[in-house]
């Protein structure tokens, strides 16, 4: 005979006031679940979405009248199906939208009800249930339909929109620029630009502002939204916000006429203070076009400048290697690379860098900053550090920094001491050196490599003002290491040379080396 098992606890265990609680519920109640503390170990608060405002204002810039006069296809699906327009398909149509796209869209609908119940209208989708397989295999439909989304629509319909010509909106455009640092993303910008227009009580606040353009980087991916770099191009609804903006913060300012920033509350003045204090400023369309295509002529002639600069030294070195090779004799063959072989030969100073004396109250070590071209753009900076370290095996200091970015074909080098800098020049000038491959350690000479069109390395010595700026960048910790690293190699060097000589110089002409006493 059997009995049925009972665990001891729960034999014990007697029914609490929270467990009758629970029993006493309604049916039609849904218990509250307790939320995890956030404080508690393993336990973080989720981060926070768009507000309900910063929706509104986005859903406003993807629905605005600009926007379906820029985007003809957006405008023929809001004229289909009684003017609903799925939220599925508007969050991935615009690109401004892109920060949405993780809402769900329960949420989404949510905060717009709150604030644009009057301009937009919506309606649930219901999906058709799908069939679902139960343990047996036999198809079953008894699993009710899910979700299908959310729709929306205008209120006012399309057509009785006021369409306006391409030159009505740019007189509406304003390119604005040095926005302050609190307002750089789409959503901040135009409340910004808000509180510093006067208030107008027929046009609705979020129909203000019709769209705002992030000039994209040439670097950008198609369709990823430009990251906000202060400056941008917007778009109002009425001519005459864009000329408030526009002589409030003039592109080039009067220093003698106060700003006219709008300030009748304390949102709209600390807009206006921050705006004097970034140096906000503002120019048409038209003044930006012409600003833009100046700067483009602008950079297409510093590139023809530097390329002509790096040919011009490529030529240079190819002909001092062609007058070497041709004058000197046969070298005698060894492992090591010619582009390795450090040879002592006095060094004359090229550069007024050259000439100043490094002492621990220097700001940067003088003459120990090199400039690298026509590297390998695929390399690293620890096969750049070993190519040209190979070179300084022999030399009083070495490389103590490559300041290199994936993907160039220049770096920098910050080398122990001046004359390792000006050997690491020499050796480069006298040796035409090519790096044949992203791992090329080694370096061949450009006699030898088979690739075409491949162009020598250069390296320059960077002194005067350019030095200057570049250590300017670095921090102040690093570069007074490399001084006082600097002052100890050449006190050094300055005792090996003593000691080669057989001791100090004796004053007044006797360079006769002292006695040493014998114990």
């Amino acid at each position: 005979m059997s009995f049925p098992f009972l665990p001891r606890a729960v034999a014990k265990r007697k029914p609490t006031n929270v467990s009758a609680a629970k029993v006493n519920t309604p049916l039609g109640s849904v218990p509250t679940t307790s939320q995890p503390n956030a404080s508690s170990k393993g336990k973080e608060k989720a981060p926070e979405g768009p507000s309900a405002e910063e929706c509104a204002f986005l859903v406003s810039l993807a629905l605005s009248e600009y926007a379906l006069w820029e985007d003809p296809d957006l405008r023929m699906k809001l004229d289909e199906d009684d003017g609903y327009i799925s939220t599925h398909h508007l969050l991935f149509h615009c690109q401004v939208l892109a920060p949405l796209r993780k809402v769900p869209q329960t949420v989404l609908v949510k905060h717009l009800k709150t604030h644009l119940a009057g301009t937009l209208d919506f309606r649930m989708m219901v999906a058709e249930p799908k069939p679902w397989f139960n343990r047996s295999g036999e198809a079953s439909s008894q699993q009710p339909g899910g979700l299908g989304g959310y729709e929306m629509r205008l209120k006012a319909p399309s057509t009785s929109i006021v369409v306006l010509s391409k030159l009505d909106w740019e007189k509406r455009m304003v390119y604005v620029e040095n926005v302050p640092i609190q307002y750089r993303n789409i959503t901040a910008l135009v409340k910004f630009l808000l509180a510093l227009l006067p208030a107008h009580h027929e046009l609705p606040v979020f129909s203000r502002i019709q769209n705002v353009y992030l000039p994209p980087h040439h670097q950008d991916k198609p369709g990823d939204l430009p990251t906000f770099k202060g400056f941008a191009l917007v778009t109002f609804r009425r001519e005459p916000d864009a000329q408030c903006v526009l002589k409030s913060w003039p592109w080039q300012p009067d220093p003698s006429e106060p700003k006219l920033g709008h300030a009748s509350g304390s949102t709209e003045g600390e807009a206006a203070s921050d705006a004097r204090k970034f140096g906000f400023r503002a120019t048409g369309k038209a003044t930006w076009e012409a600003l833009r295509v100046e700067y483009l002529v602008y950079r297409q002639q510093l590139v023809e400048e530097i390329n002509a600069f790096q040919d011009s030294s490529a030529s240079k070195s190819a002909t001092i290697h062609t007058t070497t090779t041709a004058s000197n004799e046969p070298p005698v063959t060894t492992r090591m690379e010619p582009s390795l072989k450090v040879q002592k030969q006095p060094k004359v100073p090229t550069d007024s860098s050259q000439n100043k004396v490094i002492t621990l109250s220097s700001p940067y070590p003088y003459g120990c900053l090199l400039f690298i071209k026509n590297i390998h753009h695929e390399t690293n900076k620890t096969t750049l550090k070993v190519f040209f370290g190979k070179a300084l095996a022999n030399a009083s200091g070495g490389i103590d920094y490559v300041d290199f970015n994936k993907g160039m074909d220049t770096c920098y080098l910050r080398v122990s001491t001046p004359p390792s800098a000006q050997l690491l020049s020499d050796q480069f000038t006298s040796n035409v050196i090519v790096q044949t491959n992203g791992l090329d350690d080694t370096g061949s000479s450009i006699l030898s490599s088979k690739q075409k069109d491949v162009k020598p390395i250069v390296v320059e010595v960077v002194s005067g003002r350019r030095e200057e700026m570049y250590w300017q960048k670095v921090p102040e910790r690093i570069s007074r290491g490399a001084v006082e690293k600097a002052v100890k190699l050449q006190c050094k060097a300055g005792a090996g040379d003593k000691e080669e000589d057989g001791g100090e110089r004796q004053p007044g002409g006797d360079n006769r080396p002292k006695k040493r006493r014998k114990r």
